[in-house]
Parts: structure tokens; C-alpha cells; sequence
């Protein structure tokens, strides 16, 4: 309390100090320094209202006030820490993620040149099936080519012989060719000789 009334005096003097200082100049000086001493215990009685009456609360305000800034306070650093450790992870995180990633990519391409060489194999393959049965199908063309070539050398063959014989074929050679024909398609008698 003697803290609290100190407080006042001192507020009263500041707020009286002007008052004081036009006094000197003013002709009721006595007027003046009742007037002055009027406030100062107007201000002293107001001090101690306050204090008896509203001290309580106001301390009591205070302190919750302090408590509630205190309270908000430790709960900006609880939120701080977690924000810190939230931040902490999801840089975890994204590190973990640009490994994963790049594990990723390897991964891909290993895919991709396991790929291309499984399509490399598949067109060789491929490739060696359309050769073979390219050499199939030519294999059997020069067959049939051959045998009509062949065919067409023998109907050339014996056309040529034929138009040969009727050129050079005389009457005589006919007759002899006739004679030789009827004598083969004969029976033998069994001696060996043909018969007349």
C-alpha cells in the first residue's frame, strides 16, 4: 500500500507542478495553494479508490493478462517447434523423394535398355524367320522353274527331233522304221525268229 500511495503523491505533484509555478504569479497565492492541496487529495483519494477497490481486479487482470501472453507465447513456440519439425521432415522427405526419383529414372532406363534389347532379339528373330522362308519360297520357285524348264526342254527337244526326222525321214526310212516297228510288236514262235 505504501508503494501505492507513494504513487499517487508523485503523480498528484507532477500534475500540480504547472498549478504551482502560475500561483507565483497570481495575487491570491493563499487561494492557490488551498486549490492545490484540494487536488493533491482529490488525487490522493482517487489513488487509494483505485487501489482498494479496483487493485484487486486490475492486478488480478494483470497477472491473467501476463498468464494469457505467457500462455500464447508458449504455445507460438510449441507451434514453432512443430512447425521446425514439420519442416525438418518434409525436407526428409523431399531428399528421400529425389533419391526415389532418381532410383526411379535407373530404374526406367534399365526397363527401357532391357526393352530395347528384348525388340533388338524379337527383329533379329524375326528377321532370320522372313530370310529362311525367303529361301523356302526361292528354293521352291527354282525347283518349279527348273522342272518347266526342264519340261520345255524336253518339248523343245522332241519337237526339234520331230521337224529333224520329217526333214531328213525319207520314204525308204520310213518304210524300214514300219517294217522294224511290226516286227517287234509280233509274237516270237519260240525259236527266236519272227514268222512269215
Amino acid at each position: 500500500m505504501t508503494r501505492w500511495l507513494a504513487l499517487a503523491l508523485g503523480l498528484a505533484v507532477l500534475l500540480t507542478a504547472p498549478v504551482v509555478l502560475a500561483a507565483g504569479e497570481v495575487e491570491h497565492a493563499g487561494k492557490t495553494w488551498l486549490h492545490l492541496g484540494l487536488q493533491v487529495l482529490n488525487v490522493v483519494i482517487l489513488g487509494y479508490v483505485l487501489y482498494r477497490f479496483a487493485g484487486g481486479p486490475i492486478s488480478q487482470a494483470m497477472r491473467d493478462r501476463s498468464d494469457g501472453i505467457r500462455g500464447q507465447i508458449e504455445e507460438s513456440e510449441a507451434r514453432l517447434r512443430e512447425a521446425e519439425a514439420e519442416l525438418a521432415e518434409l525436407r526428409e522427405r523431399l531428399a528421400r523423394s529425389e533419391e526415389d526419383s532418381q532410383a526411379l529414372v535407373a530404374s526406367v532406363a534399365e526397363q527401357a535398355q532391357a526393352e530395347l534389347a528384348r525388340n533388338v532379339e524379337r527383329s533379329r528373330q524375326s528377321a532370320q524367320r522372313i530370310r529362311e522362308e525367303a529361301r523356302r519360297v526361292a528354293d521352291a520357285e527354282i525347283v518349279r522353274a527348273r522342272q518347266a524348264l526342264r519340261e520345255e526342254a524336253s518339248e523343245l527337244a522332241t519337237s526339234i527331233a520331230q521337224e529333224l526326222l520329217r526333214e531328213r525321214l525319207t520314204d525308204e526310212d520310213d518304210r524300214r522304221l514300219l517294217a522294224d516297228f511290226v516286227e517287234r510288236a509280233q509274237p516270237s514262235d519260240g525259236a527266236g525268229g519272227p514268222s512269215t
